[in-house]
C-alpha cells in the first residue's frame, strides 16, 4: 500500500491535481481514531484530511489525499497510501435492515429434539440376572426337561435345582444364553440354552 512519492509533498508543485491538500504540520495528540469513524461519512475522504486514525493497526495523520488516495504519516515519520475506495468498501458500516428476517426464530422449536429421554425406558426391559452365590441344593431335582419345554426358557430355569443327564446342581447365572450350572460339590458348568432347547425341549 505504501507508494514510492516523495515524503515531502510540501516541495512539489502539482498543478495537474488542484483537488491535492496537504497537512504540513499534523497533530499527533490525543488517540487514533478507528478510520471507520470518516468511512461512514458522505464526505470521506475529505472529512479524514488531518485526522489522527487508526488503519488495520498502523496509526497516523491523514497529510495528503490525492486522487482518492489518502496519505498517512505516523509519528515516527513513516509514511502509507491507502485508497479511499477500499477503506470505504473495508470499514462500511453494518447492513442493519436485515436483522428482522432473522432464521433464528423459525429454528427455535427445536428444542423438540431435546426429547432424549426416550431411548432411555427400554432399558430397563433387560432382565439382570445376578449370580447366585448361596445356591438352594435342598430344592427338589427337576429334569432339564421340564423348563425346556416351556415358552421363557432358559430364564424359567434360573435359581432351579436341575438334572442334565450325567450332571445335577442349581442354575446360578445365565449369561448371554448361557447356564451356569453349579452343583454341589462347588463344580460350575455351562450350557448353552439353545442347545439345551434342542436336546429337550421336545414334548
Amino acid at each position: 500500500m505504501q507508494s514510492p512519492e516523495s515524503p515531502s509533498p510540501d516541495h512539489e508543485s502539482t498543478p495537474a491535481a488542484p483537488a491535492s491538500k496537504a497537512v504540513s504540520q499534523p497533530d499527533f495528540s490525543g488517540t487514533p481514531q478507528p478510520i471507520g469513524q470518516w468511512t461512514e461519512r458522505p464526505d470521506f475522504p475529505q472529512c479524514a484530511l488531518g485526522a489522527y486514525v487508526s488503519i488495520h493497526g498502523f496509526a497516523g495523520v491523514v497529510v495528503e489525499i490525492v486522487n482518492q488516495s489518502l496519505k498517512v504519516r505516523s509519528p515516527e515519520g513513516i509514511s502509507q497510501r491507502f485508497n479511499a475506495y477500499r477503506l470505504k468498501t473495508l470499514f462500511a458500516p453494518p447492513d442493519r435492515t436485515k436483522p428482522d428476517p432473522q432464521v433464528l426464530s423459525m429454528e427455535r422449536p427445536k428444542p423438540m429434539t431435546e426429547r432424549k429421554p426416550e431411548p432411555e425406558e427400554p432399558e430397563p426391559t433387560p432382565p439382570a440376572r445376578v449370580f447366585i452365590a448361596d445356591p438352594d441344593f435342598s430344592a427338589p431335582v427337576r429334569a432339564i426337561r421340564t423348563y425346556a419345554t416351556q415358552a421363557d426358557f432358559p430364564q424359567c430355569a434360573y435359581g432351579k435345582h436341575v438334572d442334565i443327564p450325567g450332571y445335577a446342581g442349581v442354575v446360578v447365572e445365565i449369561v448371554k444364553g448361557s447356564l451356569k450350572v453349579k452343583s454341589p460339590t462347588g463344580t460350575i458348568r455351562s450350557y448353552n440354552a439353545d442347545t439345551l432347547k434342542k436336546l429337550y425341549g421336545r414334548p
